[in-house]
């Protein structure tokens, strides 16, 4: 298997799960988290911001663009991995139209309701969690000792949307999913385009 099979094969098991938990699990597991609370995800889902990330490749690319201007390219591509990103996730959002969890339990409406320009249909695909696999991909390129905590912060930040009652479990998974795509295409456009 070649990279890019096993990067489709893993884009096509995430999509299989993001189906599955749309049609078994979503409701479920919003109805536990709107009667439980947890500190703890309050705190952590700030790290879904995309301003701390957007000026910290700017500040990269300030300090090392002419003492190492490749480096320098690595904080360019972490703004620029964000921002498409964000471009197909809003898209995606207006497009589908999905209600959230708070439409879902004041007027059980949960299907798709397609082409929505209010922020409460804008549930799929996670914006917060796009944000922070797009972010944390990216930063696992510049700085890859660190990638599995990067991993780690992102999984939280992704959790921490279901767990508030923001998002289902399946617009989590399609915001992971295309975070981590968007970069790691980006990634392959920027620094290894024949």
């Amino acid at each position: 298997m070649n990279g890019i099979e096993t990067f489709m094969g893993y884009s096509l098991v995430a999509l299989f799960a993001a189906l599955f938990s749309y049609f078994f699990f979503d409701i479920q597991i919003a109805q536990y988290f709107h009667t439980h609370s947890f500190a703890f995800f309050k705190i952590i889902t700030h790290l879904g911001n995309a301003v701390p990330y957007l000026l910290f490749g700017l500040g990269i690319y300030l300090l090392y663009r002419k003492k190492d201007p490749l480096f320098a390219k690595k904080g360019v591509f972490l703004i620029f991995a964000i921002i498409l990103s964000g471009i197909v996730t809003t898209l995606l959002k207006i497009t589908i139209g999905r209600p959230r969890p708070k439409i879902y339990f004041h007027d059980h409406l949960y299907n798709p309701q397609f082409f929505q320009f209010k922020a409460a249909y804008w549930s799929m695909p996670s914006g917060h969690t796009t944000t922070i696999f797009a972010a944390m991909v990216a930063l696992g390129f510049i700085y890859p000792k660190f990638r599995y905590f990067f991993w780690i912060v992102a999984i939280l930040v992704g959790l921490s949307r279901v767990v508030l009652t923001q998002h289902f479990l399946s617009d989590v998974i399609v915001g992971a999913l295309i975070g981590t795509l968007c970069a790691i295409w980006l990634h392959k456009r920027m620094f290894h385009a024949s």
